[in-house]
C-alpha cells in the first residue's frame, strides 16, 4: 500500500516519509500533552484536528487525494474552522476569567482574525518551501512555471477557503454565545 505511493525522485520520497512521520507525531501530540499535563482536550477541537490531519496526510499525501480538484480547498475550509475554534481555546487560556465577558461579535471577529493570521503564516511557509523548489503553492503546471494571475490562484484560493471556514465557525459561535454565554467554555483547555 505505502510502497505504491513512493515518488521516484529520491528527495520527494524522503520528504514524503518525513511528512508521514511528522503526521503520526502530530496526531499523537495532543493526547500526549493532555495526559502529561492532565489537561482536558476539547473534543470539537480534537475532532477538527483529526479530520484535518487524516485528510491532509493520510488521504492527501499518501493516497494522492490532492489530485482531486478542490481537495486542498476543502482542507483549508476545515483548517479555518479548526483554527477559529482553537482561537476560543487560546482566549480561555490567556484572558482572565473576570475579563471574558466580551460581546459575541468581538469574540467571533477575533476567532476569524486569528484563523486568517494562521492561514497567512501557512502561505508564508509554502512560499518559503517553494524557494527550495518544493512547489507547495502549485506555481508549476507540468513542469512549467505559471506567471501573473495564474501563479496567485492557489494561494488566494487557500486564503479564501480559510476565511470561509473561519467565518462559518465564527457565525455558529456568535449565535451559540448569544444564546448561552458559557457555550464557548467547551473549547477551553483546563485541568482534569
Amino acid at each position: 500500500m505505502f510502497l505504491a505511493t513512493v515518488p521516484k525522485d529520491k528527495n520527494a520520497a524522503l520528504f514524503l516519509c518525513l511528512e508521514i512521520v511528522l503526521g503520526i507525531v502530530i496526531v499523537c501530540l495532543p493526547k500526549i500533552i493532555s495526559v502529561k499535563f492532565d489537561l482536558y482536550l476539547p473534543p470539537m477541537i480534537y475532532g477538527f484536528f483529526l479530520l484535518f490531519i487524516f485528510g491532509a496526510i493520510y488521504l492527501g499525501t499518501i493516497y494522492h487525494f490532492y489530485r482531486i480538484p478542490y481537495w486542498d480547498k476543502g482542507l483549508h475550509l476545515i483548517s479555518g474552522a479548526l483554527l477559529a475554534s482553537f482561537a476560543l481555546a487560546l482566549f480561555g487560556a490567556l484572558v482572565p476569567k473576570e475579563q471574558q465577558e466580551l460581546p459575541p461579535g468581538f469574540i467571533s471577529l477575533y476567532a476569524t482574525a486569528f484563523a486568517m493570521m494562521c492561514g497567512v503564516l501557512w502561505e508564508f511557509y509554502e512560499f518559503t518551501c517553494d524557494s527550495f523548489g518544493m512547489n507547495l503553492q502549485r506555481y508549476m503546471a507540468n513542469g512549467h512555471m505559471l506567471v501573473g494571475r495564474a501563479a496567485l490562484m492557489d494561494t488566494m484560493g487557500d486564503l479564501i477557503a480559510d476565511f470561509i471556514g473561519a467565518v462559518v465557525f465564527a457565525a455558529v459561535a456568535f449565535v451559540q454565545i448569544k444564546k448561552n454565554d458559557s457555550w464557548m467554555q467547551k473549547f477551553f483547555f483546563h485541568k482534569n
